[in-house]
């Protein structure tokens, strides 16, 4: 019996917005440091607090989705910043009614993104039961989804 072990990451990629309000963050803290030589009594409280806050906010935005396809079973995990994994979900070939290029919206479904957040990433849409999970898959599981007849060509 042949087995089928496929596995794979996607490194997330932060977007526009987030990368701007990481920018005004740290020139908060630039500034709130500056400002803290001049008033140190006043704002040492203020910016511990804001420090630890942006520290906590920043770190939670490095991540990444690992997909693991073993004999039908697909387990997709997020990665944060390379120390803690959590499984954040998991189907069997049998339950996939197909997958399609790009991101398609079915109303009534229920939409998971588990994709890069990269403008030009190759994203395909999995309709499962009543969900739909956007990922962005290699080609060995392309090629694999296409034995069965679950991917459609657009």
């Amino acid at each position: 019996m042949k087995d089928v072990v496929l596995e794979w990451c996607i490194p997330y990629v932060m977007p526009p917005g987030k990368r701007l309000l990481k920018a005004v963050m740290t020139a908060a803290i630039v500034v709130l440091l500056v400002d803290m030589i001049f008033y140190p009594m006043i704002l040492f409280l203020p910016f511990l607090i804001y420090l630890v806050v942006a520290i906590l906010v920043l770190r939670s935005w490095k991540y990444e989705y690992e997909y693991v396809y073993v004999n039908g079973d697909l387990q997709i995990s997020k990665i944060i910043r390379k120390e803690k994994r959590k499984d954040v979900y998991h189907c069997e070939r049998n339950e996939i009614e197909y997958v399609t290029e790009g991101r398609k919206r079915i109303a009534g479904c229920k939409s998971y993104d588990f994709t890069s957040g990269w403008e030009k990433g190759r994203v395909y849409t999995m309709k499962i039961k009543n969900e739909l999970v956007y990922l962005e898959p290699n080609d060995e599981f392309l090629e694999e989804m296409s034995r069965y007849r679950k991917l459609e060509k657009n």
